[in-house]
């Protein structure tokens, strides 16, 4: 137990790193206090335009990715708990991502380094996650949506992994995988709920993916 905790602690503070609020401070604001509030890549791209939108993506999919890889190295003499300390790891960066203690845990809402996540875990789990969130963007035009139901596709394909007795652990180990996997998609359909509401009464606001961002005073 102390080891899951080690490295959900490890994980929490790769993920609490901010990028773009850090990047808002450079160029003199507070992405927190604009747009939805967020600071994560959505938001960033909204508040300070495109290509500070793309910076903070790779930025907070790499924040995943790093601490992942090292978990599945550490542990590579032990395949029946290697993806789930991995996975331990994630769920650490998902909640330093979303609730960063030294902004007051206001953080972002985890889809840019749930990208990260998959990336480190099983790259064709990734591959199809990014394909549904692009079709669903293009075809909805709202992220939040596409990001809503790429989330939902991993609550579905970790559970039917489970019931297929098909996880990539130990048999002893599968419930607590289940756990974790159920976990992390649920937190950010969480950090969502703003979002649902407005898309329920029509005022969720289309993406824009070449823009200048707002203009801040």
């Amino acid at each position: 137990m102390m080891e899951k905790i080690l490295w959900l602690a490890i994980g929490y503070l790769f993920g609490s790193f901010q990028s773009g609020y850090f990047l808002g401070k450079a160029k003199g604001i507070d992405v927190r206090n604009y747009g939805s509030h967020s600071t994560g890549a959505t938001n960033s791209l909204r508040v300070m335009g495109t290509g500070a939108g793309i910076l903070v993506l790779l930025l907070d999919a790499a924040k995943a990715i790093i601490p992942c890889v090292l978990a599945r190295h550490f542990f590579a003499g032990k395949p029946e708990l290697t993806l789930l300390m991995a996975l331990w790891t994630a769920t650490g960066v998902m909640l330093g991502h979303d609730y960063p203690f030294y902004l007051g845990f206001r953080g972002g809402k985890g889809v840019a380094s749930t990208v990260g996540v998959l990336l480190a875990l099983d790259w064709r789990v990734a591959l199809a996650w990014c394909l549904l969130f692009i079709v669903t963007c293009f075809l909805f035009h709202y992220v939040s949506l596409s990001s809503i139901l790429s989330m939902v596709f991993l609550l579905v394909l970790v559970s039917v992994l489970y019931f297929r007795h098909t996880l990539p652990v130990g048999e002893t180990q599968s419930l607590e995988f289940l756990a974790l996997g159920l976990f992390n998609p649920l937190l950010s359909i969480f950090r969502h709920r703003a979002n649902i509401g407005r898309l329920m009464r029509g005022e969720e606001s289309p993406l824009r993916l070449f823009t200048r961002g707002m203009e801040v005073k």
